[in-house]
């Protein structure tokens, strides 16, 4: 039987992985976003400054490709926030998705796609925040080895929550 401190050992474990993995999403996009920078830059001869590089990230189809992970971070983020004591089920849910994000089945949509695969072969400020994305994801639940009904049920609960926060 577990005791009740177990489960919030547990949930802080979670708590802190997650935060890891929050961390290292954000450095993976910090180096997609570099990389991608330099390569409009010389693509359209020409350099940008902080403000119109936000704009571009934002609107600009070049870029758009970066918008579903800019997206998981802050769900991310949010989740953090309004999860009480995220659990097993939970955990694995964010896990599944970042992986269906960064390693998803080939043609899958949502997807980063076939850029995202060419800067971390080409870029090893990429490939190293790749790595530590895929540390992180390894200290959470592998989502195969919790109730499937329980990970579904925390996987649209973090969607919903994502949702109706923004």
């Amino acid at each position: 039987m577990n005791a009740p401190g177990d489960a919030a050992k547990r949930a802080e474990g979670s708590r802190v992985a997650l935060e890891a993995l929050g961390r290292g999403l954000t450095g993976l996009h910090r180096s997609l976003v570099e990389r991608a920078r330099r390569d409009f830059e010389r693509e359209q001869h020409a350099v940008f400054g902080a403000g119109e590089l936000l704009r571009l990230l934002t609107t600009d189809p070049h870029f758009a490709w970066l918008r579903s992970l800019s997206e998981l971070i802050v769900d991310l983020d949010v989740f953090l926030e309004i999860a009480p004591g995220p659990g097993d089920d939970d955990a694995a849910a964010i896990r599944a998705e970042v992986e269906r994000l960064i390693a998803p089945a080939a043609g899958a949509e949502g997807s980063l796609g076939e850029r995202y695969r060419e800067y971390v072969l080409d870029d090893p400020q990429v490939a190293i925040a790749h790595a530590e994305v895929r540390q992180a994801l390894l200290r959470l639940p592998d989502p195969r080895d919790v109730d499937e009904a329980a990970v579904l049920h925390a996987r649209h609960q973090f969607r919903e929550a994502s949702r109706h926060h923004s």
